[in-house]
């Protein structure tokens, strides 16, 4: 079965200022419409330039910042209506690979999956750094066939995450429902059942709405009350 090549992760660099910019948003440590040089973000990250440039970009291409030229980066507002345009197009993207990847995906891949999210739930425990999540959704864009579409999904995954690192405890408690959700992507996965994989996945995603919505509201207000 042809597949499409593995997605390769962010360079540390690039990565270390789209996380930490999306963390400064979401904790409060700047505000929509306020300016970032290369210069400053380059100090604070301790990053070179190159990277720096890269990071701005990818994160105008997730419409966190503004580029503007010879004016730097212009912070866009983040709240819980960006979220969910965020997670309306999230949910675009992951429901027509679900759909892609059933029927593509080898058995294995899908039994090994499910064996892991199987003992994190017997054993109650939580998906440590949401490890398997983010293996589970690469997966199944990476096996949609259509790299485009997987190359999108990883930008997206990668915004998600760091939501998740910045929300950390809030978040915690819907573990349990999530790897429900996701051994039921699973069976009609393993089923190549189409139709199943994209319903289930649509569902996952607009659970995984709210709780993002709560958890951005929390941090909103603890951000509020820190000021």
């Amino acid at each position: 079965m042809k597949t499409v090549p593995s997605l390769s992760p962010p360079r540390a660099g690039k990565a270390r200022v789209i996380s930490g910019v999306i963390h400064g948003l979401l904790q409060g440590r700047w505000r929509g419409g306020e300016r970032l040089t290369e210069t400053a973000v380059a100090q604070i990250f301790s990053v070179s330039r190159t990277p720096v440039r890269e990071g701005l970009l990818e994160l105008a291409a997730m419409g966190m910042v503004q580029l503007r030229r010879n004016c730097g980066a212009i912070l866009q507002p983040f709240g819980p209506s960006q979220l969910s345009e965020i997670y309306a197009v999230r949910t675009l993207l992951e429901v027509e690979a679900a759909r892609l990847a059933a029927g593509r995906i080898s058995s294995s891949v899908v039994a090994s999956l499910r064996r892991d999210f199987k003992r994190l739930q017997k054993e109650k425990r939580p998906d440590d750094g949401w490890t398997l999540d983010q293996c589970l959704h690469t997966t199944i864009a990476r096996e949609s066939g259509n790299m485009r579409l997987a190359e999108e999904i990883n930008r997206y995954t990668l915004l998600i995450q760091t939501m998740r690192e910045a929300a950390g405890r809030i978040l915690s408690e819907i573990q349990s429902t999530s790897i429900k959700e996701h051994l039921e992507i699973l069976a009609c996965l393993g089923q190549g059942d189409a139709s199943g994989a994209s319903v289930a996945m649509k569902k996952h995603l607009q659970q995984a709405e709210q709780s993002a919505l709560a958890a951005v509201q929390s941090l909103s207000a603890e951000a509020g009350h820190d000021a």
